[in-house]
């Protein structure tokens, strides 16, 4: 049969519909269920926020690993026995539960309690480095584009290309192959305590075990540790290291000698950034400026390198970031073991002691550098106390003008100590309204302890007075004039104010010391003054020629300022003598016609004291008790501070012969 002749659109029609069925025959010969295929596995346990796992099974071990028959039997040495270790079955129905290890993320405290003899665990997982990897590769590659592009967004050719990528090539690999720094720290908190009163022994200390192998590092495991065992040192322990894989931690709790009683609770930090907790054991930053029976007063080092009122003004307006801690001495304390950790010593302070500490900040001591103050009350007299100041622990790091960072942790500063004084005829004042730069002990009495301001405003109103009359006096003198026409082209009506102020204040307001105080460059004052119980000084010596020379002179049997007698009573005490500095300084600082002279001879040496490079022996504005050496010696404080007194009364109030 003859095949009809087609034409050629028909030709065309007949060859389309044939490939179509070809192309329909092929599609359907080739369904997904002719194939092996791959689909997403259901993500771990503690991933899963609503899953087909529901809430009857417990999450993966907090290492997110599951142990293998070769880990099982090598740990079985470790822990004492084999315990099996599934992701997905309750431990209570597979057997005794091994000690987690906690995860730890990068700059933040873990919080733990530990009981005698048993050890916790830790981990730092290298996600945590990567991450600060990633950063500094971003910081890195953006300092090497803003180092390399010129101010016309040309790169700059620095050395020889090849030499160049040579270089850069071998730093990165040395950077790489270095790993991350990390600052492993640790503070104790709460600590066991005695059960008898007169433990002598060493406080027990918890222990710092490291590694990157070991998961579970500790007493009983210390294969493959990075270092020995890290013994805390009176609550602080702590560790660096290079790596690019897990840190795993041990902190391990010994068990207690016979005597004592209770448990540890500890923090725990890794940070790739720094240590969290610090301890600095080379300074205190904190100088004793002075005390009395029931207090002291202290003040840090410079908080700014400039002593701008703008730097003075961010200090004062937010609050001081130091806290100062004191505890008295004694057989047991409950900071001994503690003395290093910054939560121990905040924990024990707030729980054992009732005493009080007020902070401010100061441009007091030399050339208006912002200063922490810090007034401690509620102290015992002739008692002595151990000391810490420590730099609260924030979210956000602080900056020390010593260079130093301080992150959320905190810092504690090396100790120190002071002893109270015995008597109530001194007593701490500070923050006067005129006398600003006045801030130690001065002579006071028991009616006057429980109201330091009214002790205050005696004194500051006295002094005020005075001055009012010297400058009314100075005002009489042509300062304002032509060089040629002044008293002085060293010195001007400005520096006479000053130098005056300092001198009256420091007369008027003497410095006071204990009558016990054995110091040889300190000055008797009210001899014939009765003490409490009715004896009086020197009783057993009545002798013509100690009476003479001693008993019968106004240097000795009464005070320099009258109105202390007369209004305060402070009864017998010692004096630290102003220094003959400051009346140097207003007879050259004033004009010849206000008739400013210093005593010589024995008149002096009973008037004014004179400055040693050692000892705080005489007083001026900012002198400090314990770095007279660096203070008043080495000129620290040389801003034109001389002490002073009124014209009026100079000759009465600087002499007592």
């Amino acid at each position: 049969m003859q095949l009809p002749k087609l034409t050629p659109l028909q030709s065309r029609l007949l060859a389309s519909a044939v490939a179509t069925c070809l192309l329909v025959v092929i599609w359907i010969s080739f369904q997904p269920h002719h194939f092996v295929y791959a689909a997403e596995l259901p993500i771990a346990p503690e991933d899963v926020q609503h899953s087909q796992f529901g809430q009857s099974i417990p999450p993966a071990p907090p290492d997110g690993s599951l142990i293998s028959a070769e880990d099982s039997m090598g740990e079985e040495g470790v822990d004492g026995g084999y315990a099996p270790d599934f992701a997905y079955f309750d431990r209570s129905l597979i057997g005794r539960q091994q000690q987690e290890v906690e995860k730890l993320t990068n700059s933040q405290a873990m919080e733990m309690d530990a009981n005698p003899g048993t050890t916790k665990y830790f981990v730092l997982e290298k996600s945590q480095l990567r991450a600060r990897t990633l950063l500094a590769d971003s910081l890195h590659a953006r300092g090497l584009e803003n180092a390399s592009e010129s101010g016309t967004g040309q790169i700059e050719v620095i050395r020889e290309e090849g030499e160049a990528v040579e270089d850069d090539m071998r730093d990165e690999l040395k950077r790489r192959q270095a790993g991350n720094t990390v600052w492993i720290s640790a503070n104790t908190c709460r600590q066991p305590t005695p059960d008898v009163a007169l433990i002598t022994g060493d406080v027990p200390q918890l222990t710092l075990y490291v590694s990157t192998k070991n998961t579970k590092p500790g007493p009983d495991s210390t294969n493959d540790l990075l270092t020995d065992p890290i013994s805390f040192k009176e609550g602080f322990a702590n560790f660096t290291l290079q790596t690019t894989s897990d840190v795993f931690i041990g902190v391990s709790a010994p068990s207690l000698p016979q005597g004592w009683n209770g448990s540890w609770h500890f923090e725990v930090a890794a940070s790739v950034d720094g240590y969290y907790h610090s301890y600095d054991n080379a300074t205190q930053f904190i100088y004793l400026v002075d005390t009395d029976s029931e207090s002291a007063l202290f003040i840090t080092y410079n908080l700014s390198a400039s002593n701008s009122s703008d730097q003075f003004d961010k200090w004062s307006q937010s609050p001081l970031p130091f806290t100062l801690y004191a505890f008295p001495d004694g057989t047991w304390s409950p900071m001994m073991g503690l003395e290093n950790s910054f939560c121990g010593l905040k924990e024990q302070f707030n729980a054992t002691n009732n005493i009080t500490v007020s902070s401010s900040v100061t441009k007091k001591f030399g050339l208006n550098y912002p200063k922490g103050q810090f007034h401690v009350q509620n102290l015992k007299s002739n008692t002595g106390y151990t000391g810490f100041l420590a730099v609260n622990g924030s979210a956000q790091d602080l900056q020390l003008p010593d260079g130093g960072t301080v992150r959320g942790g905190g810092q504690v500063f090396q100790k120190f100590t002071w002893t109270t004084k015995a008597d109530d005829s001194c007593q701490v004042i500070y923050d006067l309204n005129f006398c600003e730069d006045v801030a130690y002990a001065v002579p006071s009495s028991p009616q006057f302890k429980p109201n330091m301001t009214r002790l205050k405003d005696l004194y500051d109103q006295q002094a005020n007075s005075y001055y009012q009359n010297f400058s009314n006096s100075l005002d009489q003198v042509a300062c304002n004039t032509t060089s040629t026409a002044q008293y002085s082209l060293a010195r001007n009506c400005t520096d006479c104010r000053n130098d005056y102020k300092a001198w009256l204040c420091s007369v008027l307001i003497p410095r006071c010391e204990d009558w016990n105080a054995t110091q040889d460059w300190l000055h008797d004052r009210n001899i014939n003054t009765p003490f409490a119980d009715g004896s009086i000084p020197y009783a057993s010596n009545m002798s013509l020629e100690f009476n003479n020379t001693r008993r019968n002179r106004f240097a000795y049997n009464q005070s320099r300022n009258p109105m202390i007698d007369l209004e305060i009573k402070p009864g017998p005490y010692k004096e630290l003598l102003p220094c003959e500095d400051l009346c140097f300084d207003i007879v050259r600082s004033c004009p010849a016609q206000l008739g400013f002279s210093c005593p010589n001879g024995l008149a002096g040496q009973m008037s004014y004291g004179r400055k040693d490079p050692w000892n705080l022996t005489c007083n001026f504005p900012g002198a400090i008790v314990k770095l007279n050496q660096v203070m008043g010696g080495a000129g620290a404080l040389t801003a034109r501070v001389a002490p002073v007194v009124s014209v009026v009364t100079l000759a009465g109030l600087m002499l007592w012969l």
